[in-house]
């Protein structure tokens, strides 16, 4: 048999002195420190779709209702349609605002694509700031300074405008023959502008029309006169819903 191999650990000298007589060898044993245990990982969180945040955050939204002033307005209303004169005394009745609001008209229409053009026979009761197209213009559009609402133009200046067109373009200001703003007799055009003429046309992507035809402070008769101006210009037949209403007032549906 082999010789006996022990580990001889915290041995004092007299006892290690015993076992080196009896033949039996020591054998050292080391000892490997133990590495400490690093941390589990925390589980990662899936991360929410941008998506669902937007959900999240639309739920937290509170919605808020109509003021009393527009439900006890609306309360007065029968779900009927009204003759143009009577919508118009009932709009005066229940439009309670402290400024003189714009009375609009809505349509809704049969066919999808309706234009044209209307001078109203009151006008809409704003001040339409009309500039004839000059050299004046040109300098005014070199400093990006736009103070007309409409801009007529004769023939020979439209090559000069030609390069503003990027301004004057989305602004719906860039003269054009199919509005009237391009005339040979620029004056003319400019009192038409001026004294309530107006363009309709027909949403792009909606059989619907909206249109400002006067003020509330407007007598009925001259409301009465330009609702109907208007719808004779669209044509009933082109109409399957008239509605008026004023600034923050509920909107009355007209018998036509």
């Amino acid at each position: 048999m082999g010789k006996k191999k022990i580990a001889l650990v915290d041995l004092s000298q007299s006892e290690k002195a015993e076992l080196k007589a009896t033949g039996v060898r020591s054998q050292k044993i080391s000892f490997k420190a133990k590495k400490p245990q690093e941390p589990e990982p925390a589980p990662i969180e899936p991360i929410e779709p941008a998506s669902a945040k937007a959900t999240a955050r639309q739920r937290k939204r509170v919605k808020h209702g109509r003021s009393q002033r527009y439900l006890d307005a609306k309360a007065k209303l029968k779900d009927e349609a009204y003759p143009v004169d009577q919508a118009v005394a009932l709009l005066k009745e229940i439009s309670r605002v402290k400024f003189d609001p714009s009375v609009e008209l809505h349509l809704n229409l049969i066919v999808d694509k309706v234009g044209g053009e209307l001078q109203l026979p009151h006008g809409t009761g704003k001040t339409v700031r009309v500039e004839i197209a000059s050299d004046k213009t040109l300098v005014k559009l070199n400093d990006n300074k736009i103070d007309f609402d409409v801009l007529i133009a004769a023939p020979m200046m439209m090559p000069k405008l030609a390069k503003y067109a990027k301004i004057l373009g989305p602004k719906g200001l860039m003269p054009n023959p199919k509005n009237g703003t391009i005339s040979s007799d620029p004056e003319a055009a400019a009192k038409k502008f001026a004294g309530g003429l107006i363009h309709y046309k027909s949403e792009p992507k909606a059989p619907l029309m909206h249109l400002v035809v006067g003020k509330l402070s407007f007598t009925d008769k001259d409301l009465i006169d330009n609702l109907r101006a208007v719808i004779d210009s669209v044509a009933i037949k082109n109409i399957s819903a008239a509605f008026i209403c004023s600034s923050m007032s509920p909107s009355i549906r007209l018998a036509i």
